[in-house]
């Protein structure tokens, strides 16, 4: 009996070895807990598998591809392109070698992994093919898949995770969906040689951006050369001799592939009859409480099937907190209003904190690399702060610059340090740099 215990109970049982997933487990086990991680795919989740890591290594491709071009226009490079399966297969290699670490690791901590499909049957049953298993908590990290089109001829349409498995470059592309996944294959494949037309439904893209960031950034897209059809979507999708879309407005076009990026949703009714007895969200997600609990005691949910703000680093903070709640001495919630959010684009748009404040400073600096090797019209790179009127202090920021994805990072750190307008102007940056000449036109608006 002691044996059959040991083997088939545990301090907490966690659904979903994603970034939440694994983050709990690792932290849990180093805490001291047995601790049972239950995965049906690929260790690390969407975000090392079809997401954030793959996405990252096409954007750096694109990047350099982009600052090849415009050496080339300058005359003091050969113009040349990426080879998109010699990049893949590099990048999947670099994935696997990710895999195996977690792997390691889980091992090393005394991690209990098992491959399959898990069933809820309680808050502390859970059954995975013909073995049932036992626990005090049951966390649900079961992350999200892109959620499907209901339109004629869906069948047609790739989506996220099929885009990041391509071995081949389409010639042309069309993406329905303005959000940050839609604008960022978009960008990245007009970098890589696309033609590319993206759709959105509304009246400019990036449209939970702020405003005058998001349109940034689409004038950006469009300097590119990528077409953007605003306040519209796709109804149709048909095929015969080619690949065609019908849109709202009348406008029909053709395309190699048309991807639907058009949002994602929680991974919530495969687990069995008692997580989808739970009590959801808005946004269809599981509501939880300030301590990841959902509406059964003793089952918590993290990551993207909880309703908490759907990115990495949040799934990552939240499994190491909630792990200790549970297996240590507490934690502190992430304050989310702390979380810095990037597009990689080109360049990357980012912001963190309020943006919705009047009361800011905003501009627009010439990047020196422009000046040398660019021979764009587009509106240079972009800053906004925004300062709280009484106190003076950093409350939100906005960037689009290279490296924006790194600063904004440090304006997430001034507004919890409850930085003034004064930080601005007392920090003296590297020459030449975007941020000399970002904090110069800081100090010298009013």
């Amino acid at each position: 009996m002691a044996d059959s215990m040991r083997n088939d109970t545990f301090d907490t049982i966690v659904i979903g070895a994603g970034s939440a997933g694994l983050a709990f487990a690792r932290t849990a086990a180093d805490l001291g807990a047995r601790v049972f991680l239950i995965e049906r795919d690929a260790l690390g989740g969407t975000c090392v598998n079809r997401g954030c890591v793959p996405k990252k290594i096409l954007w750096a491709a694109g990047r350099t591809a982009r600052s090849i071009a415009q050496a080339a226009d300058q005359g003091i490079a050969e113009s040349s392109s990426i080879n998109f399966p010699a990049l893949i297969r590099k990048r999947d290699a670099h994935i696997a070698d990710i895999r195996a670490s977690f792997a390691d690791q889980l091992t090393e901590k005394g991690v209990t992994v098992r491959r399959g499909e898990a069933t809820v049957c309680n808050a502390n049953t859970v059954v995975v093919g013909d073995k049932t298993y036992h626990a005090q908590h049951l966390v649900l990290a079961t992350g999200g898949r892109p959620t499907r089109m209901e339109i004629e001829g869906a069948e047609h349409l790739q989506n996220s995770d099929d885009v990041l498995s391509w071995k081949a470059r389409p010639e042309r592309l069309a993406i329905i969906g303005g959000g940050y996944i839609g604008c960022e294959f978009a960008a990245i494949f007009r970098a890589l040689g696309s033609e590319v037309t993206l759709i959105h439904n509304g009246p400019n893209i990036l449209d939970t951006f702020p405003k005058d960031l998001a349109l940034h950034a689409q004038s950006g897209l469009r300097e590119t050369g990528i077409s953007i059809q605003t306040n519209d979507s796709v109804t149709a999708i048909k095929r015969d001799d080619t690949l065609k879309y019908f849109c709202k407005s009348g406008r029909m076009g053709t395309a190699d592939v048309v991807v639907a990026a058009s949002g994602r949703s929680p991974n919530i009714d495969q687990l069995g009859e008692f997580v989808k007895a739970l009590k959801t969200a808005e946004s269809g997600a599981l509501a939880i409480s300030n301590q990841f609990q959902t509406s059964c005691a003793g089952v918590y949910a993290i990551g993207d099937v909880a309703d908490r703000l759907p990115l990495t680093p949040v799934a990552t903070a939240d499994g190491t907190t909630l792990a200790h709640m549970l297996h240590g001495q507490g934690a502190t919630v992430a304050n989310l209003d702390l979380v810095a959010t990037t597009a990689f684009v080109y360049p990357p748009a980012a912001f963190v904190g309020s943006t919705n404040n009047a009361k800011g400073k905003s501009g627009t600096v010439t990047p020196l690399a422009q000046n040398v090797l660019s021979q764009s019209s587009h509106d240079p790179d972009f800053y906004q702060l925004i300062f709280d009127g009484k106190n003076k202090t950093l409350t939100g920021a906005s960037i689009a610059a290279e490296g924006a994805e790194d600063l904004i990072a440090m304006a997430s750190a001034l507004i919890a340090a409850k930085a003034s307008a004064n930080a601005f102007t007392d920090a003296t940056p590297v020459h030449p740099s975007f941020a000399e000449e970002f904090f110069s036109n800081t100090q010298t608006q009013e």
